[in-house]
């Protein structure tokens, strides 16, 4: 159920002008205030004046998660995920403000907060709706919880251990502790496998990429807002997780496209900008999941984890072989001392190519190149 209602750097190949800031907070003498922060029509009025990327709402944003999720105070984390809406009205932080609240209580207002990313088309709407019926589950608003809920699920929630387990449904739960699990199940009947359902939902969102694919510098100006993948995704990216913290909130994650899919596996195009981490272009990574999303390869194929590190160039031909070529690049000043901020690159060297092909099975597998003589 719905409501229905990068940086880019310059280089003598790669670059081009990356999409110009908006006026921030405003629309036409319209601004976005505490006040009005929950208002559809001035919310949606601001973001449509302001689209693109901010990269202070961005920074602002990934603070606060960063306090949010790592430092574990919601509070602190909520001042900031409304500062970076006052700068620009974003689904994510809209979402992220939702969860933050209702950590510490403030259950209507996170209610509020949900109301908004719907309006702003937030993905996945199915973790929207099931985390607005745990809020009203824990309002005793049962109803609302129980439609939310179902909705949830018929919108591809397909997490049944949580449903079953959730503290925050507990109310719920015990409201139908007759009917609890026919509910659920009524609610799946249109699948037999809600993993399989989860995966089809997220994967069908990778729209099919015209080849042939050139991921250079250029490329970066592609990853929009509307190409973000939310952090509740993280089962199906890898660099979401990590060892120290349950997500990598240092980094933004977008869709590039769907590669190639058959009768067992899809190969989708992902792209990773860890900005916090000095790096404002993004790595692209080609990886290939089973039918219930479950990772049976994947390769970095773009960018540069590190800045010192070679550059890759990726081209993905119509018959899926994946060219990566690396360059060395030189720029205006010395690194070391002037770092990467407005220091653009001079030249580049190239060093070489590999040339992947991609299995039946998924897996991708390096092709040989023969030289010499006869």
């Amino acid at each position: 159920m719905r409501q229905l209602l990068l940086f880019v750097t310059t280089a003598t190949l790669f670059a081009c002008n990356g999409p110009s800031e908006s006026k921030k907070g405003s629309a036409s003498g319209v601004a976005l205030t505490q006040s009005n922060l929950y208002s559809e029509d001035t919310v949606l009025m601001v973001a449509n004046a302001s689209s693109g990327k901010n990269k202070e709402a961005d920074k602002l944003f990934l603070q606060a998660i960063d306090v949010y999720r790592n430092k574990k105070n919601p509070s602190h984390a909520v001042a900031i995920f409304r500062k970076s809406i006052l700068t620009q009205p974003q689904a994510k932080a809209y979402y992220e403000l939702g969860n933050a609240l209702g950590d510490i209580g403030e259950l209507e207002e996170g209610l509020q907060a949900y109301d908004i990313a719907d309006v702003l088309d937030y993905k996945p709407l199915n973790k929207l709706l099931y985390n607005k019926a745990c809020l009203y589950s824990r309002l005793k608003d049962l109803d609302k919880a129980k439609q939310y809920l179902v909705s949830a699920i018929e919108f591809g929630y397909g997490n049944l251990k949580n449903i079953r387990n959730d503290k925050d449904l507990a109310n719920l739960r015990e409201d139908n502790q007759y009917t609890f699990n026919d509910i659920i199940m009524t609610a799946m009947s249109g699948s037999t496998d809600p993993d399989k359902l989860q995966w089809a939902v997220f994967s069908h969102e990778f729209t099919q990429v015209k080849f042939p694919l050139l991921l250079d510098m250029k490329y970066a100006a592609n990853m929009t807002e509307d190409k973000i993948i939310s952090y509740d995704n993280e089962r199906y990216v890898p660099e979401m997780r990590d060892y120290a913290f349950s997500r990598d909130v240092g980094a933004e994650y977008y869709r590039v496209g769907l590669v190639r899919s058959n009768d067992s596996n899809r190969t989708l195009i992902y792209g990773v900008v860890d900005e916090m981490g000095g790096n404002k272009l993004p790595v692209y990574y080609i990886a290939s999941f089973n039918t219930k999303g479950i990772l049976i390869d994947k390769l970095m194929i773009g960018g540069q984890k590190i800045l010192k590190d070679p550059f890759k160039v990726a081209t993905i031909n119509a018959n899926y072989d994946i060219e990566i070529s690396s360059f060395e690049l030189t720029y205006e000043k010395d690194p070391d001392q002037e770092g990467y901020e407005d220091n653009p690159v001079k030249s580049q060297r190239p060093l070489g190519k590999d040339t992947y092909a991609i299995k039946e099975d998924g897996h991708f597998v390096k092709k040989d190149v023969v030289l010499g003589m006869r």
